[in-house]
């Protein structure tokens, strides 16, 4: 097992290992079979805390800090609106539904561009206009803010203010359903 040594790693390095971890579960979403509801609910968790974490502290530091930071952080919102509301679409019918794999698609391709302006764009901009020592602090921030994010969409939390207030309160509620989904499953005999 690799560790990471928590400040030895910049925000960067933590979002780009994201990006790359979304992608491999939007593959693994889309697979048939028993494991697509937990592959599922994986996908849409991480998706709910990376973004509930870059709305709270990668853009607004990307906002103040680059020279172009209002217009590349306003079209990194309207993406991540879009993507939020077609993660909530997604969320409502599940896995299971007809469509599914036309939406979740359609939701991939979204994510997936979303990511590469990011990482284009905003990303590589931080690097040069943000000291080193900084952006590893930011990580640490991401990650914290990780911790109690919620874990599916809500439509309304998409940007600093709301991401700050909704998780604490959202991130435990979220939690708390999932444990008790898990546990119904469980019992079931379906999970």
């Amino acid at each position: 097992m690799r560790i990471t040594p928590l400040l030895t790693e910049d925000v960067v390095d933590v979002l780009e290992r994201q990006h790359s971890q979304i992608r491999g579960a939007f593959a693994k979403a889309a697979l048939p079979g028993p494991g697509r509801r937990k592959a599922f609910e994986n996908l849409v968790r991480l998706l709910a805390v990376h973004e509930a974490a870059e709305e709270a502290h990668v853009h607004p530091k990307a906002h103040r800090a680059l020279a172009m930071g209002s217009a590349v952080t306003a079209r990194r919102r309207r993406e991540e609106k879009e993507a939020k509301e077609l993660l909530t679409a997604l969320w409502r019918t599940g896995p299971d539904c007809k469509g599914y794999l036309r939406k979740l698609t359609r939701l991939a391709a979204a994510v997936q561009r979303h990511a590469a302006r990011e990482e284009r764009e905003e990303f590589a901009a931080l690097r040069q206009a943000v000291s080193a020592r900084r952006l590893r602090l930011l990580a640490a921030e991401v990650r914290l803010t990780q911790l109690y994010a919620p874990t599916r969409p809500h439509r309304w939390v998409n940007n600093e203010l709301t991401n700050k207030l909704a998780g604490p309160l959202f991130g435990p509620l979220d939690r708390g359903l999932d444990v008790a989904r898990h546990l119904r499953a469980q019992l079931s005999g379906t999970g």
